[in-house]
């Protein structure tokens, strides 16, 4: 089989005009370029789907959700990614006419001046350091009940243990992502991607499975257990509250756009992987959720309501 050398010095050509459109594009903002584009159309969507974090959030907060809104917290799902999506799109578009690091602070001064671009970034920055930290403390309500290993502090059954076996797990994670952001994106970039992948595959099959031991028809996300009787808002009050448990999974989708300056071609890449991180994150979440609750051996469990998704594999598969 013969190459064509010709071929290949055009691909370098065209990339490196590519760059050079996407850097002046930025010198039109007053930006001076300073990172290396090195993420391609995978690596984008790979961060935004990787902060929105699939099974992360739904394992995190499924006990939350059904211990206030029952079963029919299912439907803040879909109304959640209806509000969500009204939001991506407007990022969108600024993620497309702005590709600059650091999305929402750089477009904040972008459109509203230096002040507002301050306000956001520190607004982000708070968001940030909360975000990272709960998804890292997290790896508590799975970790111990794989094994009994991860649990170093304690046998669990103090009233402390798990708190503080929580913040020693999640130190020691946010240590490991620290040093890998250190050693550059490429580094972060394989192994982001190496672990969206690995997520997906996993939440697909976990989809099949939990579909696989279905014991119950739909009307079972009816089901409000009579929660939120006597309050002042009754069932709408205890949705509300239950819908912040997939409002908790469904954000920071701009992650992708974050890293505009270290993309090809962020002006197109950018805004695409927004939506398809979103829209992912939706149908694989929903329905992980979906069969959750058809599957579950007893609706009424009080597990279900404290250990949440946990309960739900280790009674199911």
């Amino acid at each position: 089989m013969s190459t064509d050398p010709g071929k290949g010095a055009d691909a370098a050509d065209a990339a490196r005009s590519q760059h050079q459109d996407d850097d002046a594009a930025l010198g039109e903002l007053g930006y001076r370029p300073e990172l290396k584009r090195t993420l391609g159309n995978f690596h984008t969507f790979a961060a935004g789907i990787s902060y929105i974090s699939i099974l992360t959030g739904t394992f995190q907060l499924f006990y939350f959700g059904v211990s206030f809104g029952g079963p029919a917290y299912w439907w803040s799902w879909p109304m959640v990614f209806v509000g969500q999506l009204m939001v991506a799109l407007c990022f969108c578009e600024l993620a497309a006419r702005f590709p600059v690091a650091g999305s929402v602070y750089n477009w904040g001064k972008q459109l509203g001046g230096k002040h507002i671009g301050w306000l956001g970034g520190w607004m982000m920055l708070t968001a940030t350091m909360v975000s990272l930290a709960a998804v890292a403390l997290a790896y508590q309500i799975t970790l111990p009940q794989i094994s009994d290993f991860f649990q170093f502090i304690g046998d669990g059954s103090g009233t402390t243990d798990a708190a503080k076996n929580a913040v020693l797990l999640g130190s020691v994670l946010i240590l490991f992502t620290t040093l890998v952001n250190a050693f550059g994106v490429k580094l972060m970039a394989r192994i982001n991607s190496a672990g969206v992948l690995i997520e997906l595959i996993a939440a697909v099959v976990l989809i099949i499975l939990l579909a696989a031991h279905i014991t119950r028809g739909p009307s079972a996300i009816t089901e409000t257990g009579g929660l939120g009787a006597g309050q002042n808002l009754g069932y709408f009050g205890a949705f509300l509250t239950a819908s912040l448990a997939s409002a908790y999974v469904m954000y920071g989708f701009d992650t992708a756009s974050s890293l505009g300056e270290e993309s090809l071609d962020p002006s197109r890449n950018a805004p695409r992987a927004i939506l398809r991180a979103l829209i992912f994150s939706f149908l694989i979440g929903g329905l992980i959720l979906l069969f959750a609750l058809l599957a579950v051996p007893d609706l009424h469990a009080k597990e279900l309501s404290v250990d949440g998704l946990q309960y739900v594999v280790l009674s199911t598969l």
